[in-house]
């Protein structure tokens, strides 16, 4: 009996339209669409060149140290620097003060110096370049000292130095893609709503026909509960693999090498979906068309706040109103998933589970607290 339940409960959720739709096709539609539209991001060029200008006076044509290293990190095909000499400060400083240059580099007393009108992250790598290049003068400086008087020895000291080096922040490459596919997993999570507002609707007399038939069925409330939402988190979660299925075999998308994490995240959305669903069902009367666009509407508006719709918002709300960050459950889900990507530590992942456990739990009394003994006049 209780088998059969839970197999009829699958076939009622396979078959609704609302489901098929909003958990199946259109995530597969909206992962289709953000691969053919930010396949090129990660190819695009991360460190651009960076226009800055120098004032050229007597003291700098005196330093040729200084000269080779600006013409080596300011080479057209390998340098990071787009140069401009000016022969006035003058200049030098109306250039930056109309934005031709994002910095002016100016030798004062043998030591280079920086002058910006911002600071931003370009303005950072060249004081980052300046600095490197006193603390490599520094150690030429400490070699003459020692003995060595070869000039070629010295020039070549600075021709060769590392100026810039790519490091690896985390364990996986860095993308610029991956952040919108952990978005769209949090909305299909969050449209676990739709099971879950089933799933109470079914068991509600004064919503549904079949509410009424399983009211005066002989089956205890107890075991059919929990059979009807073990069917359909059955379901949301099969809905949920197949799309990460089809996001890494198919499309190729990287999410790194704990898939097991993954799925886990998955599973604690899922809940999360269900009990949102039933808990918008059973504190309304509203018709069911109602309750459907409230779940697609707070749907959306958590995951666009996840940065599903535009790159780097989630970051924004978490510094503005850090309190609408944490409480956002779609955000909470897809930085789970940043958080295995990126991290080495499992500290903030499972940080994130345990406020979507949190939510979980919260949705779920007050959906209890509102179907506790219900009776009816007449069915």
């Amino acid at each position: 009996m209780l088998a059969n339940l839970y197999w009829k409960r699958i076939l009622v959720a396979v078959r609704n339209k609302d489901t098929l739709i909003w958990t199946w096709i259109f995530p597969l539609m909206m992962a289709t669409l953000f691969y053919f539209a930010f396949s090129g991001l990660n190819d695009a060029e991360l460190l651009k060149t960076i226009p800055v200008g120098m004032v050229v006076s007597d003291e700098y044509e005196k330093d040729a140290a200084f000269q080779t290293t600006l013409a080596t990190v300011s080479d057209p095909e390998e340098g990071f620097l787009a140069l401009t000499e000016y022969g006035t400060e003058e200049a030098a400083k109306e250039a930056l003060k109309e934005g031709k240059i994002e910095g002016l580099i100016y030798l004062e007393q043998g030591t280079p110096k920086l002058s910006v009108t911002k600071n931003e992250l370009n303005q950072t790598i060249l004081k980052g370049f300046l600095d490197q290049y006193i603390q490599t003068k520094h150690t030429i400086v400490s070699l003459l000292e020692k003995g060595v008087s070869d000039a070629s020895q010295i020039l070549s000291l600075f021709e060769t130095a590392s100026w810039t080096e790519a490091i690896s922040l985390s364990k996986n490459p860095p993308s610029n893609t991956v952040n919108y596919f952990f978005a769209l997993l949090a909305m299909v999570c969050m449209y676990g709503g739709f099971q879950g507002m089933a799933s109470v609707s079914y068991l509600q007399a004064n919503l549904s026909s079949m509410g009424i038939r399983r009211t005066l069925s002989p089956v205890k409330r107890f075991p059919m509960v929990f059979f009807d939402l073990l069917a359909t988190l059955t379901v949301h979660m099969a809905c949920l693999l197949f799309l990460l299925a089809y996001l890494v075999f198919i499309l190729g998308v990287d999410f790194g090498s704990n898939l097991f994490s993954v799925i886990v995240t998955c599973l604690f959305g899922s809940f999360l979906g269900l009990s949102f669903g039933a808990f918008v069902t059973a504190i309304s009367r509203a018709k069911e068309g109602v309750k459907v666009a409230v779940i697609i509407t707070v749907s959306l508006i958590c995951s666009f706040g996840a940065g599903m719709m535009v790159s780097g918002i989630n970051y924004k709300i978490a510094q503005i109103l850090p309190g609408l960050s944490w409480l956002n459950p779609a955000a909470r889900i897809s930085d789970a998933l940043y958080c295995l990507y990126y991290y080495d530590g499992y500290s903030q992942y499972f940080l994130n589970l345990g406020i979507l456990a949190a939510m979980t739990l919260v949705f779920s009394v007050i959906t209890a607290f509102f179907l506790r003994r219900q009776r009816y006049e007449s069915l």
